[in-house]
């Protein structure tokens, strides 16, 4: 209803774009773009080799074929070299996406995309409020596409936000929106108690003396999903789109949503000083590097290290929690038809670890976790 217009408008807003649709998954968002745009079976979608695995499953539903372009350590997004390399008459549309809140190079990718017309979709769910030359993300793509799930800096207990400035292609979105189904009184709640859940186990107490020993007896019997942020997920292929990828967002989590958009700034603002104050303070730490012009957001701190297991076994062993992604190395699942070759997120992948940077943190912990990078051999 009309919280549900309003919060659109809102958030497009924010972006500074002209039209904004909720859905209720990004994969809901961009399997609908996609759509809207009605390329012939057998185009090429340039994608990120890490991303949920969900983005190829949509993909491939579609009859489109995923070219994985490896990503440029730096930023975290397309290697630039590869990118050209990757494009040739077949190439319909690339994925934009911004790892771990780090902003790219975006004047040379915009470029490329307008040059060859491409089909520009900015996947920022990892970087809300990230800038280029003072422009946010998400306002440079044809679209921008936004997921708004649980453990993201605007969570509205699921959901993926369409932002774009193309009346037609909005119109055509706004069909489909349309015959999206009312979800299940049952769905929303699971999706409210799993947000809860996060919260209080990420709640600083809560975290220190339950869920952080309990992580350290996992890793003795599971290491493999312990060096996963949010465990392992399931690599198999699906014969069918799940039918709640279809399900209409609803006006409470658009309350939400409208309450939760004037918090982000000053969240932002903090995690941002505890990054550079961690980066000013470990100077033999490894951090992708980012480019001129562009203001991270730093939705994780990612630094770089050898030997993924012992490097977790040594910030677990002080108290301080790591992980490397849990999102999907899609270039490589042999399950699938396609794959990639792509060292440099093979690379990412394995030893690619979170280093804790969230607004809570005190300076004393701050501190504390520069004294252990330090000392890290």
């Amino acid at each position: 209803g009309d919280s549900i217009e309003e919060f659109e408008q809102k958030f497009a807003k924010y972006i500074d774009r002209k039209y904004g649709l909720a859905f209720p998954f990004a994969r809901t968002a961009i399997y609908y773009a996609l759509k809207a745009k009605n390329f012939p079976p057998g185009s090429e979608i340039l994608m990120p080799p890490i991303t949920i695995k969900a983005m190829l499953d949509i993909v491939l539903n579609l009859k489109l074929v995923p070219v994985f372009v490896d990503v440029d350590p730096e930023t975290l997004c397309f290697d630039m070299m590869q990118l050209k390399q990757s494009i040739n008459s077949n190439t319909k549309a690339a994925l934009i996406t911004y790892l771990f809140g780090i902003v790219p190079a975006l004047d040379e990718i915009t470029a490329l995309c307008k040059e060859n017309d491409i089909f520009m979709i900015e996947d920022f769910s990892q970087c809300l409020n990230g800038k280029y030359n003072g422009r946010k993300v998400g306002g440079f793509g044809d679209v921008g596409v936004y997921s708004s799930s649980s453990i993201k800096t605007l969570d509205t207990y699921g959901g993926g936000l369409l932002v774009c400035d193309d009346k037609d292609l909005c119109m055509k979105l706004r069909e489909f929106q349309s015959k999206l189904m009312s979800p299940s009184r049952m769905m929303l709640i699971k999706k409210i108690i799993t947000g809860i859940v996060r919260n209080i186990a990420t709640q600083r107490i809560v975290f220190t003396f339950i869920v952080f020993p309990l992580l350290r007896l996992l890793a003795l019997t599971r290491s493999e999903s312990v060096l996963k942020h949010t465990g392992e997920r399931d690599v198999n292929m699906i014969d069918r789109l799940p039918g709640d990828w279809f399900t209409a967002f609803t006006s409470f989590q658009a309350k939400f949503g409208i309450e939760a958009l004037s918090k982000i700034d000053a969240n932002d603002k903090v995690r941002a000083g505890n990054v550079n104050y961690i980066k000013n303070n470990t100077s033999s730490t490894r951090y992708p590097s980012g480019v001129n012009g562009s203001e991270n957001v730093y939705w994780q701190l990612l630094a770089y290290f050898e030997s993924p297991k012992e490097t977790q076994e040594y910030f677990h062993s002080n108290k301080i929690d790591t992980s490397t992604t849990s999102l999907v190395k899609i270039s490589t699942l042999q399950a699938y038809p396609y794959q990639g070759i792509t060292p440099n997120a093979d690379r990412l992948y394995a030893n690619g670890f979170f280093i804790p940077s969230y607004p809570g943190l005190s300076k004393k912990e701050l501190a504390y976790i520069c004294h252990v990078l330090n000392n890290k051999k």
